[in-house]
């Protein structure tokens, strides 16, 4: 895990874009890429399977709901994932 701010960019060019519909038959109708504890995704399912599956690769995060708190969010976000890793992959 990194977080760099390589592609900042690219961010910055895609403001007002951040918003996607997702594919018929889903329930959401529009998607963000919030800090993990935001949403709807059971973090600790996710990461309770990646450990019983038996993942080794590498994790990364996509947070662009604030650009105004970009490196809070990378930290933030940094921090939440190594405290799933710890919890789980033991």
């Amino acid at each position: 895990m990194r977080a760099g701010r390589r592609g900042w960019g690219c961010a910055r060019a895609s403001s007002g874009l951040r918003y996607i519909i997702n594919p018929p038959g889903s329930q959401a109708r529009v998607h963000q890429h919030l800090n993990i504890g935001q949403g709807e995704v059971p973090w600790d399912d996710f990461y309770r399977t990646l450990a019983e599956i038996g993942f080794d690769g590498i994790m990364t995060a996509c947070v662009f709901a604030w650009e105004e708190k970009a490196d809070e969010s990378g930290k933030f976000m940094r921090s939440e994932m190594q405290r799933y890793v710890d919890q789980y992959f033991k």
